[in-house]
């Protein structure tokens, strides 16, 4: 036995024997019966070695409901003709949840261990009241989809709606947890999208490619105003009004100059004379035509649309419709026989524009010029080679995004959303500068295995 002083109090300790008893009997003579931190770690493989003392300070320290889980756990690894339990996992990590049987299929909320790492299965709660429609804390313990909790707090703010990096993804079925810090996600945009990622955790804290900056033209133009903001609001539908309240955070991910010529660089004219483009590309069409009303007057780009400035309104006018038809221009160049009136349009846009680009990028630090030239690069599969018109604008939208994420990490945003493309290009770079970024199939893939639903 060995004696020595302790805050003012006299310990004993016996010499550990090899017995099971041995490994706790510390004694560890703290009138109160506590445990130092080393018996504590030998109670959680020992738990009947300890005193009637001892337990009851560690139901203070880690509660009830984990101190039977101990004797539990411990009884069932000593009955060699009943199935062992399962094994701890270290602090910090996700243990699978155990195999549900009929009486606790539906209860699907776990709580962390704040002790021994993992989860434990919640099946009851004095907080079954809080909450309303799905995040109603009884509701939650009875439908089919598993939630995962830090703790009973954080269950009982998720069911007030207050938290914003916790969520359930419908699409895909996956509970996620996003980080503290800013995540940049790549997606299909015809697959699972950040609008699911951010109806799941409803944070304000975003920014996504569907969202461009205003130009400063738009000002003093009350149509392409108009049509600004109602690209904004079909946004926020998408995004199932999150984020669209009064004094929320700017979601705009991207300058309007580089993705205006981007548009227009997409479009084709077909033998026909007949406008060939996607939906995307054709409203950016429209876009375009009023944003030209509000060029610099003495630009090339001001000439041509004033020169046929009826032409160029009817054709706004009728993109807007259901059909998104360039009829009026259509008819025109058939009239020509020429599609000069189309092509000089774009040419005019894109010159204009791209003065607009190098004005913008100017703004930026040599460093972050330097970093993208070093780490940016065209796709695997892409639009088209580097150097081309249509990549032309593409890098500079890259950059126009890089510079964006920047932002959007200095000012505490959580998350960032742009189609993989562009990700590809600029994984690189994000590398290199420290910011998280992946995929979707991969977020959501880590998600599920982090969090299975059972």
């Amino acid at each position: 036995m060995q004696t020595h002083s302790q805050s003012g109090k006299t310990v004993q300790h016996n010499v550990p024997t090899s017995s099971a008893s041995g490994l706790l009997n510390t004694h560890e003579n703290v009138s109160a019966g506590r445990l130092s931190g080393a018996a504590l770690q030998r109670a959680t493989q020992h738990p009947q070695a300890m005193s009637s003392a001892q337990i009851m300070h560690l139901q203070r320290t880690i509660g009830n409901h984990s101190v039977a889980e101990l004797f539990k756990q411990n009884s069932a690894a000593t009955k060699p003709d009943e199935k062992p339990a399962e094994p701890l996992g270290a602090s910090g990590t996700i243990q699978a949840a155990p195999t549900a049987t009929k009486a606790d299929i539906q209860r699907k909320v776990y709580i962390k261990k704040t002790l021994f790492g993992g989860y434990r299965n919640k099946t009851k709660s004095g907080r079954g009241s809080e909450g309303a429609g799905e995040r109603n804390v009884k509701t939650m313990m009875g439908d089919d989809k598993s939630r995962y909790f830090n703790s009973k707090d954080e269950m009982s703010q998720y069911a007030a709606n207050t938290t914003e990096k916790i969520g359930y993804v419908e699409k895909t079925n996956t509970w996620i947890r996003i980080p503290d810090e800013l995540t940049v996600i790549g997606e299909k945009h015809t697959a699972t999208t950040l609008h699911d990622v951010v109806k799941a955790v409803g944070t304000d804290k975003f920014m996504y490619e569907g969202y461009t900056e205003h130009p400063a033209e738009a000002a003093d133009n009350p149509e392409l105003k108009a049509t600004m903001r109602q690209s904004d609001a079909i946004g926020d539908a998408k995004f199932g009004g999150v984020g669209s309240n009064p004094g929320a955070k700017s979601h705009y991910a991207e300058s309007f100059y580089p993705k205006i010529i981007r548009g227009l660089q997409g479009i084709k004219v077909r033998y026909d004379y007949q406008i060939i483009g996607s939906e995307a590309e054709k409203k950016l069409l429209r876009i375009a035509i009023r944003f030209a009303a509000s060029a610099d007057e003495d630009s090339g780009l001001y000439r041509a649309y004033t020169a046929q400035e009826d032409l160029w309104n009817n054709t706004a006018t009728s993109l807007e419709g259901d059909t998104m038809s360039a009829a009026p221009l259509t008819e025109a160049m058939q009239t020509a026989g020429s599609s000069a009136l189309f092509t000089t349009f774009v040419q005019e846009l894109t010159s204009y524009a791209t003065a607009k680009i190098q004005q913008e990028q100017a703004r930026a630090s040599a460093a972050d010029k330097k970093a993208f030239a070093d780490n940016w690069h065209v796709a695997k599969v892409d639009y088209d080679v580097e150097g081309s018109e249509i990549m032309k604008a593409e890098k500079a939208r890259d950059f126009s995004m890089f510079q964006h994420i920047k932002k959007a990490k200095s000012d505490g945003y959580l998350l960032y959303g742009l189609g993989d493309l562009h990700l590809q290009r600029i994984k690189k770079l994000l590398d290199a500068e420290g910011i998280k970024s992946e995929n979707m199939n991969t977020f959501i893939n880590n998600q599920a295995a982090n969090h299975p639903q059972t």
